[in-house]
């Protein structure tokens, strides 16, 4: 029992990364958005349906990503998803007007969807069912920890940066 959660801790690790990551740029955006209202002359209202769309988007795509890591390769369905919330991220800190900023947001909301349904089917796959309750503990730690680091972090950087040198950093 050591020895298999010695073997699963390097993988425990990407995945924590990869989840921390995950929660740190869309905990940026919530810190960000006064900023963000008045950078791109956005409505209190429009700024809603930014957010909404991620979300609406990354609920959607949770039950689609569930059924994909179930059929196909999950390491290449997460290792895409990270690649495309990344550059979502980094596009996020270059374009300007709701539209675009609309889109970034979707395609946001669709990649960074990966992340949980990938580290569950992972941590089915490597691990023996009694050591899954240990291995969700460093997800759900990363999860937290990426709340706590991308609030406590964009302050500072937005505030330095601006909206969008900050996305393009935290991306």
């Amino acid at each position: 029992d050591a020895r298999c959660v010695r073997a699963a801790a390097p993988p425990l690790c990407l995945l924590g990364g990869c989840v921390l990551n995950n929660y740190i740029d869309r905990c940026a955006r919530s810190v960000a958005a006064p900023r963000l209202e008045v950078e791109l002359h956005l409505s209190t209202s429009l700024l809603g349906v930014l957010f909404a769309a991620f979300f609406v988007t990354y609920t959607a795509m949770q039950y689609v990503v569930g059924l994909l890591v179930d059929r196909f390769d999950v390491n290449l369905i997460l290792a895409t998803g990270f690649v495309l919330w990344s550059l979502a991220t980094i596009l996020t800190g270059l374009v300007w007007g709701f539209a675009l900023l609309f889109v970034m947001r979707l395609l946001l909301g669709i990649s960074e969807a990966v992340a949980l349904p990938s580290c569950s089917k992972i941590i089915a796959r490597q691990l023996p069912e009694h050591r899954r309750g240990f291995a969700s503990g460093p997800i759900m730690s990363a999860l937290r920890f990426g709340n706590a680091t991308g609030t406590l972090g964009a302050g500072p950087l937005v505030a330095r940066c601006g909206c969008g040198p900050a996305f393009m950093r935290v991306g």
